[in-house]
């Protein structure tokens, strides 16, 4: 049991109490009581009493929305110095969500009746603590996803089968890790140097040696920002702490290893737990299995891709994924517009701001996929001159009943410049959104082979033919997300930026406000720069107001292409636009890496290409 001055060093570093006196946190003290919670036990759920507050003094609680027919909705997660359960404590309601334990738990639990009690005797004190409350009801919360992966402190490195050299990865991760913070490697060598031979070997339960050793992985919990849990090749009592400390799993295979359910994985599935886990392939120079296949494996939430051997670059996209300072690029779709996207990334690489992951819908389709295979901007430029200038790949005029091209010669373009490649294996996360016309659902693809759901995401219905799945017609993206920004923040990896080429519009037509609709049909009408290509493709890349309003309000930046002037078929205006994006992209990324909301390092600056 922890003694009571350990309870008013715990209250005392607290965002809620720090305020208070020393007799008050005294006061405090003698009427908590103490709480242990094993990973993925309850500290309750809905509709129970709502009779306490909740102090986390070490491990993670996670506060869920049960839903009846979907996964629960995150609403958020404590860590060490953080409270849940206050807002009820006040207002007096039933619990209205689930709150558990990611892992190993522990809590200093304050009721009702003694928080009255305090109010009482310190009324001064505790209208502090009571402000401090309402003043974190009516603050707005970060997305939570986001506030997920970001607060995470602690990371458990598992080999997913025997033949890792894990001391090496681990040390890699944390030398990547401590660059933005203070970190710490812990293997169970150096449990066993400083609390005595056999240390890290000790079960975990009720005992006098494990709560020494528990004591002391708490008090380094609270002394670095980060540590990285080194496992064992088996699931022993060492392997078992690691998860059971775990914020996040981060399981480790090679590429050149067949996928299968080792021991460690085993054991991992049946403990069901809660932490988060992610899959880490390194990957061989040639061949290798699919870093998705061991994803499935393991029932991991994500997969990530590291070069055998570790190589700089990889490693710090992933400890920048997986602590929430990831750097996230999403593309919209605007036919030639979408050239922009090249500039952006251009003006990117020279500032030495890292792209960790890519999305995109249409034309943001086709660049992001080319990012995520790790082209600069000028050898996108060169493909793009190729596809739309110079082989006008786009020109194989059909006029069936179903669209206005066969799109066949693009389709085996797309297949020239992407290869066999599968999404799952790029250098880069990467997802792509088509339309499934059948269904009316938008569809994000993840997995698959890069040339085909890039076609799908660029189909423009009427345009192009449809691409048929499973039976359902599929089309292009930004008839119902030309900004696919939703997925990427749904992902809460880190930082957004938003290139967005849809603001523009060309279609405003000057005609009487009572002409007839014919008069549009005229080859003399002064609506004559229309045409069916350009209101076919608006409409498939159309983003409303609200939606605008919208990503503009959450997305960390977002950059407005100035792309006025520039139809959705300029394709001969190709140097122009980028051009054009580029400056305006080197200007708003100077004034955002200069604004100190950037949660990263931009470390190598490659040379300009003036």
């Amino acid at each position: 049991m922890m003694r009571r001055m350990d309870i008013v060093s715990a209250l005392k570093a607290s965002a809620l109490f720090r305020e208070l006196d020393r007799r008050a946190l005294r006061s405090v003290a003698a009427s908590a009581q103490w709480l242990e919670l094993g990973g993925g036990q309850y500290l309750f759920r809905v509709g129970e009493t709502s009779d306490s507050l909740y102090l986390v003094v070490s491990g993670r609680i996670r506060v869920v929305q049960p839903q009846e027919d979907a996964a629960p909705l995150l609403l958020g997660e404590s860590s060490a110095g953080e409270t849940v359960g206050e807002i009820t404590l006040i207002t007096a309601e039933l619990h209205s969500s689930d709150a558990f334990a990611l892992r190993d738990t522990a809590l200093i639990r304050i009721s009702r009746d003694v928080f009255e009690t305090l109010v009482e005797r310190y009324p001064k004190a505790m209208l502090r603590v009571t402000r401090q409350i309402v003043q974190r009801l009516r603050a707005v919360k970060p997305a939570p996803q986001r506030e997920s992966v970001r607060s995470a402190r602690t990371y458990a490195v598992v080999p997913a089968h025997p033949g890792i050299d894990v001391a090496a990865f681990s040390r890699a991760l944390a030398g990547e890790l401590g660059q933005a913070a203070s970190t710490l490697r812990l293997d169970a060598q150096r449990v066993d140097a400083a609390l005595g031979a056999g240390a890290a070997s000790v079960d975990m339960g009720i005992g006098e040696r494990n709560r020494a050793v528990s004591g002391w992985l708490t008090q380094l919990e609270e002394r670095y920002r980060y540590i990285v849990y080194e496992a064992s090749t088996e699931p022993d009592p060492w392997t078992r702490r690691c998860l059971r400390q775990a914020d996040r799993v981060i399981l480790i295979a090679h590429g050149d290893q067949r996928p299968f359910a080792s021991r460690n994985l085993v054991w991992i599935r049946e403990q069901a737990l809660r932490a988060p886990q992610e899959m880490v392939v390194l990957v061989p120079e040639q061949g290798g299995y699919s870093a998705r296949a061991w994803r499935d494996t393991a029932g991991a939430a994500a997969q990530h891709r590291v070069a055998i051997g570790l190589p700089g670059a990889q490693m710090a996209r992933l400890a920048r994924m997986i602590s929430g300072r990831a750097v996230c690029l999403v593309l919209g779709g605007g036919g030639a517009r979408g050239f922009a996207h090249i500039g952006l990334v251009r003006a990117m690489q020279e500032k030495g701001i890292p792209i960790d992951a890519v999305g995109g819908t249409s034309m943001g389709a086709m660049v992001a996929a080319m990012v995520a295979m790790g082209l600069d901007a000028q050898q996108m430029l060169a493909r793009m001159r190729e596809t739309f200038v110079t082989g006008r790949f786009l020109n194989d005029y059909s006029l069936s009943r179903i669209s206005l091209i066969s799109a066949e010669k693009f389709r085996r373009q797309l297949k020239t410049l992407y290869g066999d490649r599968h999404i799952e294996d790029l250098d880069i996360p990467f997802y792509c959104l088509s339309t499934n016309l059948t269904r009316g659902v938008p569809v994000v693809h993840e997995q698959g082979e890069v040339a085909t759901w890039v076609g799908a995401s660029m189909a423009v219905p009427g345009i192009a033919p449809p691409l048929v799945h499973r039976g359902d017609l599929l089309v292009d993206g930004g008839l119902l997300n030309a900004i696919p920004f939703d997925v990427m923040a749904a992902m809460g990896r880190g930082q957004v930026i938003v290139s967005d080429v849809s603001r523009a519009t060309d279609l405003r037509v000057e005609m009487a406000e009572d002409a007839e609709t014919a008069s549009l049909l005229s080859l003399g009408s002064s609506a004559r720069h229309l045409n069916m290509f350009k209101i076919l493709f608006h409409t498939a890349t159309l983003t409303s107001e609200r939606e605008s309003r919208d990503i503009d309000a959450r997305a960390d930046l977002v950059l407005h292409m100035p792309v006025g002037g520039i139809s959705m078929f300029d394709w001969d205006e190709l140097d122009e636009i980028v051009f054009r994006a580029y400056h305006h992209a080197d200007q708003k990324l100077d004034e955002w890496l200069g604004s100190r909301r950037v949660a990263f390092r931009a470390r190598v600056v490659a040379n300009r290409l003036d």
